[in-house]
């Protein structure tokens, strides 16, 4: 019996069989070379430390009501490096690499599951019983730009990975990788809800992330207009030294926690959107704290060993993992270090919380001094009419950021000075936080510092 088969997705069978191994002392000998290298050095695996992810607010959380942060790599389109879908692999990216959820990118076109449906199956099948067997997360991507035009397709395959796999909670399904700009109304919104039910007829609860229009950038359209069944995230995807995929883009994220729907970066770079170009370090940073701070999970682009920046492969790097320094790129890494600080709790990250705070706060904006704009974050411990104002230091109201009801959770603006109706001019302003809730009215004021 082999460890896909061992494993059960109830806690309570786990506990089980925790204890029948203390008392009775079963050899264990094959788990324990699976478990040999533990993420954090738990003696259970990374799934079943954290279980079955479900979506509470703007957050993806664990089995334990905990926010939780994946962080790994997204392998390339199968059909063009299908050589790195394989068991090795993807246990050196666990254990080396510190990963704790891989995605597998089925290419549709272009020689993929349309034209070779059962190779490319077949590559996809083989990352998913090695992520169930090493005990981490895998996304299963329909790596495609026109799903809608293949609604039956993915469909079918969908019924059939939901029917093998959607007892685990390993399995993540992202069933339209990047729309182009289609209409999220009349167009993907049908496209996902007919995906997304067809899943759930077999797998009512494990996590799905569903494409945004304009390459799964426009998480904002999508969340005025959300979906209505369970456990849905957005996908979020940028490319960091790409010119409109920096402070716009994470404002558009912002937008879009705010209006209450949790995201998934299931597809990120280091470089320019075409997967090559120079390598954006400061960028990436930004990146990586808005990502750590607003407790959203990662993929990068993408192992491969393909000739371009976006790699974290050099040309020749074996199929099979055993990279040495030398054999992975700069962005390689960049984003390793990234991946093992961030999954091995050293410090410099931000660390985990309850998804519920436990009191209303105002955070210093940041940065503060600032140019032209700067971020804002407030927590509820529950539902409220938030007013958040700029007052300039005789009390006169500069502008209004925010004025609506919150749930309780976590929340995150930005004031942009730039492109305001009247000049603003810099100096020292009062930022006003007013929630009023069934518990009371509280009010905390902040000085801001804006430098022109």
């Amino acid at each position: 019996m082999n460890s896909i088969q061992r494993y059960n997705r109830h806690k309570c069978k786990i506990i089980t069989v925790f204890w029948l191994i203390v008392i009775l002392q079963i050899p264990i000998q094959c788990e324990q070379n699976n478990k040999s290298d533990q993420i954090g050095g738990s003696d259970l695996t990374f799934v079943e430390e954290h279980g079955n992810l479900t979506v509470s607010g703007n957050r993806i959380i664990d089995q334990n009501g905990d926010p939780i942060v994946l962080r790994g790599m997204s392998l390339f389109w199968s059909q063009w490096m299908g050589k790195y879908y394989n068991y090795n692999c993807i246990k050196w990216l666990r254990d080396d690499w510190k990963c704790t959820v891989v995605r597998a990118a089925m290419g549709i076109e272009s020689g993929g599951y349309l034209n070779n449906p059962a190779s490319e199956k077949a590559k996809i099948v083989t990352v998913i019983e090695a992520c169930i067997d090493l005990g981490i997360y895998v996304i299963v991507d329909w790596h495609d730009h026109n799903a809608h035009e293949h609604q039956a397709q993915a469909i079918a395959f969908f019924q059939e990975i939901a029917t093998d796999y959607g007892a685990y909670p390993n399995v993540i399904y992202e069933v339209f990788n990047e729309p182009e700009q289609d209409n999220w109304k009349s167009v993907l919104k049908p496209y996902l809800n007919a995906v997304v039910d067809s899943i759930r007829a077999i797998d009512p609860d494990n996590l799905i992330v569903v494409g945004t229009p304009t390459w799964s950038q426009d998480v904002d359209v999508a969340s005025q207009n959300p979906l209505t069944q369970n456990n849905i995230a957005y996908a979020l995807h940028f490319y960091a030294a790409y010119q409109y995929h920096k402070q716009t883009l994470r404002n558009k994220a912002s937008t879009a926690l705010n209006n209450g729907i949790a995201l998934f970066v299931t597809e990120f770079g280091t470089v320019m959107n075409t997967g090559d170009g120079p390598i954006d370090t400061a960028e990436t940073r930004l990146w990586m704290n808005f990502m750590e701070s607003n407790q959203i999970s990662w993929c990068n682009w993408s192992i491969a060993d393909k000739n371009e920046t976006s790699a974290a492969l050099k040309p020749g790097a074996s199929a099979n993992g055993g990279w040495s320094a030398s054999e992975i790129t700069e962005s390689g890494l960049l984003i390793r270090d990234y991946i093992i600080r961030g999954n091995t709790k050293q410090p410099n990250l931000v660390t985990k919380t309850r998804l519920i705070p436990d009191g209303f706060a105002l955070a210093q904006n940041y940065p503060n001094p600032f140019n032209s704009s700067t971020q804002i974050s407030f927590e509820l411990p529950v539902s409220a009419g938030v007013n958040l104002g700029v007052y300039d230091l005789r009390g006169n109201l500069i502008c209004t950021l925010v004025n609506k009801v919150f749930p309780a959770g976590r929340y995150q603006t930005t004031w942009e000075t730039n492109g305001a109706i009247d000049e603003i001019a810099g100096g020292v302003y009062i930022l006003q936080f007013l929630a009023d809730s069934e518990i009371g009215t509280t009010q905390i004021s902040r000085k801001l510092s804006l430098i022109k």
